[in-house]
């Protein structure tokens, strides 16, 4: 059987284990630091990468019209091809493909609408029409796109219907 100093010494040991309550606010104070940098460069991340896609949808969009014009495509219910064009909805955060002379005289059944981001704002041309068979563009102009973290990038649109972007 085990003497009562013994005993004290094993109950002294245990008592003298574990961590004070300074040093478990050290850590947690640390990793709330840690974790809130992480977050504010995620978000930072996350704004770049909605930038940069709602940029490259925006071109996408416009080269797609010029391929239809310049292709002549017809969709829905007409016999020759059309003029196709893009129209940005800044108020309803929204760009919509589609198919006519001026998107206020369109063919609303060949509308294709893609969402845009709420991050990125739009200045510029609100609408760009590509001519049938030649791609020629109206009005010619640029769109400048900015997003929330201070970037900008503007699409720009010549007569003959180029689309070129910077970063």
């Amino acid at each position: 059987m085990a003497s009562r100093k013994t005993l004290r010494r094993i109950d002294s040991d245990f008592s003298q284990t574990g961590f004070t309550l300074i040093e478990i606010l050290v850590v947690v104070s640390l990793f709330a630091v840690i974790s809130g940098l992480g977050l504010i460069v995620g978000m930072d991340s996350y704004r770049g990468y909605a930038f940069r896609t709602d940029r490259d949808t925006l071109v996408s969009l416009l080269q797609r019209a010029r391929s239809q014009s310049v292709n002549n495509i017809c969709i829905g219910a007409c016999i020759n091809g059309k003029p196709h064009g893009v129209f940005i909805d800044a108020a309803s955060g929204r760009y919509i493909l589609f198919q006519g002379t001026t998107y206020a005289t369109r063919d609303e059944t060949s509308d294709e609408i893609t969402a845009a981001s709420f991050l990125v704002g739009h200045s510029g041309l609100p609408e760009v029409v590509f001519a049938q068979l030649s791609g020629d563009a109206s009005p010619i102009g640029d769109i400048v796109l900015f997003g929330a973290n201070g970037q900008i990038s503007t699409v720009s649109i010549n007569a003959v219907g180029k689309i070129s972007w910077t970063n």
